[in-house]
């Protein structure tokens, strides 16, 4: 077996022993020399090694490992399905087809429920002039995958949807692994997901024995409350009120057990009473005796009474809502992090200096024991917080619930410094505890891309990015190449998938768009594979859509920005589809090879969104760089007959501006102030202790490493 959760950093390591392999053969050159072949075509080869470590696993062992390995890097391109498009020689059959032509195809194709296709032959293609070059796989080991598992558990951010899957893999697959589950897991929702891993591993263990293992995580109502969510499959960040499940009587106990023992448990569960109510439903806390879960009992009884209980977060907002500065900060003091989240409201609370005074202080007597994502973020707050301009906040990093805020009033910029100063002062404090750097080498190219704060609502992607991360285009690329795959869902209903592309002007002023609607545009030079309406059988190849859009000529006239959208115009959301993809591709020249070539693949992510609108991806044509976008609007109209983008203009064209002008901390602003508190800065890379930089070393892609050991 080969651990799939390494590969996606380049690494491989096999799950079996080598059979005892007293010298090497001809035999096995050849079978290491045809497995290298095989992934070829897919854009990977071998390091030397991990060639010579190949070389020393039997002709069996290589012919299961070519199987396995072959097939998990096809999905990570997506070229383990079938891409059949409407028009077999696109572009050029598209291009060079009458505007009649192309009408009367679409309505054959509309009329027959999607059934009819144009008579379409694929020709002979040109050798594929395009060249890239391939990612080297290295050798990897079950240590790698202990330290992938340790640092994700550690991160302090929440975890993506392919994170949460390497930690289930690693309870599954890697014996003993409870041994290395971290101490402390600083992100709530992490360690509920690590609690439900835990007692589907062990379910029939003893409630006891579980509650003890289990208690050092979930300290708080709201911590058992999340693990609670988690074994439900509901939101464990609680934006959205989970649905909970029967429980079997041993995880009742064992919730009853972490409610019973948890801190601060009246005030905890009064500041969520709905959802507590909701659980206590399910927890069925009246069967147990006396002397049994007494303290909980108690309250989930005020609960169901209705009464009052007095919270941290009511005094607080009573103190905000009378202006009484002096009384909120005093009981701030006790909440750092709620005070960092208040701290703007509390500057424009009273206009009076003095106020001013006592709040500065205040902050910057506990700003050392805020988090360090959270003093980032207070940090660029302040550093844009001015200016009067749009602003917009995706609740929860739910992009689907995208809102448009007005302007904050101006504050005394002079303020704004000394709030950043603090903040600077007290990152620089923190990590200045931590163990020394030596010599860094930071790169520029660090700059491009954000600090990964919230990754909760991140899509299955080939490749782990942050939103708003901005990717070099190659420089001989000419054209960009969207592509959607999809089948039919597993209940037989019909799936239409939309791709679309947007052009915009350095403004964000619609130019053009390229969809079902509008197959090509001579002036952008570009191109649609043609609109297919129905996804075919679950379980059989499925169908897909292509959009060619030349760069150059965006520039020429007058566009910057190229926004690929794709919609799922029969309202289904992507959740419910189970078989959905798109991906990308740079090609320099669009004619030449087939119209899926797996080596020239950028990017490829599941669409799993609640949502029936995409925006994964912006092409800034200017600057020759690619904003990840991964995006999902909630919004659909139908002015125009459908869930397309004349439909959602709007929509789009907001959330393309709030992509390209976010302002968010990028790595090379973090690592650069742990090099202020804990390391020299060196230019040679060569010299250098540690690397940061786009591909050496400690790359942006290396997300577990970032979140675990530099936030």
């Amino acid at each position: 077996m080969v651990c799939e959760m390494l590969l996606r950093k380049n690494k491989i390591w096999i799950m079996e022993e080598k059979e005892d392999m007293t010298q090497r053969n001809a035999l096995n050159d050849l079978s290491v020399a045809t497995l290298m072949k095989n992934i070829e075509p897919l854009g990977y080869t071998f390091s030397r090694e991990l060639y010579e470590e190949l070389l020393r696993y039997s002709t069996d062992q290589l012919g299961r490992l070519c199987w396995k390995l072959v097939e998990l890097l096809k999905k990570s391109k997506g070229a383990d399905h079938k891409y059949r498009p409407m028009y077999r020689n696109f572009p050029m059959e598209v291009m060079a087809a009458p505007a009649g032509r192309l009408y009367l195809n679409a309505l054959v194709h509309y009329w027959s429920n999607g059934t009819m296709m144009p008579a379409s032959f694929k020709a002979e293609r040109k050798v594929l002039t395009d060249i890239a070059a391939c990612q080297v796989l290295t050798l990897g080991s079950r240590e790698e995958a202990i330290d992938l598992f340790q640092n994700l558990l550690s991160a302090k951010s929440s975890l993506s949807l392919q994170d949460k899957e390497d930690i289930a893999w690693c309870f599954a697959n890697l014996g003993r692994i409870c041994m290395y589950i971290p101490e402390s897991i600083p992100i709530k929702e992490n360690a509920a997901w690590m609690g439900k891993c835990y007692i589907e591993k062990y379910p029939l263990a003893k409630t006891e024995t579980l509650t003890e293992a289990l208690k050092p995580y979930f300290k708080t109502p709201t911590d058992v409350l999340r693990l609670a969510a988690a074994l439900s499959d509901s939101d464990v960040s609680l934006a959205e009120l989970p649905r909970f499940i029967s429980f079997s009587r041993p995880v009742r106990r064992l919730l009853m057990g972490l409610l019973n023992d948890a801190s601060g448990l009246e005030e905890g569960m009064a500041a969520r009473a709905e959802i507590f109510k909701r659980l206590g439903e399910r927890l069925h806390p009246g069967e147990y005796p006396d002397g049994k879960y007494d303290r909980v009992k108690r309250v989930f009884a005020k609960l169901r009474n209705g009464e009052r209980i007095i919270t941290f977060a009511g005094s607080v907002a009573d103190a905000i809502k009378a202006k009484d500065v002096t009384s909120a900060l005093k009981l701030l003091r006790n909440r750092p992090g709620e005070l960092a989240r208040r701290l703007d409201h509390l500057l424009r609370l009273d206009e009076l200096p003095q106020s001013h005074k006592h709040v500065l202080s205040a902050w910057e007597d506990v700003a050392a024991e805020v988090s360090v994502p959270v003093l980032l973020q207070v940090r660029e707050h302040f550093r844009y917080r001015n200016g009067g301009a749009m602003r917009y906040y995706f609740p929860k990093g739910n992009m689907a619930d995208g809102r448009i805020i007005e302007p904050l009033p101006n504050i005394d910029e002079e303020l704004c410094e000394r709030v950043i100063a603090i903040c600077e002062r007290a990152l620089i404090q923190q990590f200045a505890q931590k163990e020394a750097m030596g010599k860094v080498y930071l790169s520029e190219k660090m700059k491009n891309y954000i600090v990964p704060f919230n990754q909760r609502s991140a899509s299955k992607a080939a490749h782990t990015l942050v939103r708003g991360s901005r990717i070099p285009i190659k420089g001989g690329a000419r054209a960009i190449r969207g592509f959607v795959w999809w089948t039919n869902t597993e209940n037989d209903a019909r799936v239409d998938l939309d791709l679309s592309a947007l052009i915009l002007d350095e403004n964000f002023h619609y130019l053009e768009h390229v969809s079902y609607t509008n197959l090509r545009s001579e002036k952008y030079k570009a191109c649609h594979s043609g609109d297919i309406v129905d996804g075919g059988p679950y379980q059989a190849e499925g169908v897909s859509e292509f959009l060619d859009t030349d760069i150059n000529s965006v520039i020429k006239y007058g566009g910057r920005y190229i926004i690929y959208q794709v919609y799922s115009y029969t309202r289904q959301k992507f959740s419910e589809l189970g078989h959905a993809a798109f991906g990308f591709m740079e090609r320099r020249d669009v004619n030449s090879g087939e119209i899926y070539e797996p080596a020239l693949v950028k990017q490829k992510i599941d669409l799993t969104a609640q949502s029936c609108i995409c925006v994964p991806v912006i092409f800034d044509c200017l600057t020759r760089q690619i904003i990840w976008c991964d995006v999902n609007l909630g919004t659909v109209h139908s002015h125009y007959g459908g869930n397309n983008v004349e439909s959602n203009l709007a929509g789009v064209e907001l959330a393309s501006y709030a992509m390209v002008n976010m302002h968010k901390t990028n790595l090379y602003q973090l690592i650069y102030l742990h090099i202020c508190a804990r390391g020299i800065q060196c230019y040679d890379k060569a010299q250098a202790d540690i690397v940061f930089d786009e591909e050496d070393g400690i790359t942006p892609y290396d997300t577990d490493v970032i979140m675990a050991e530099y936030l």
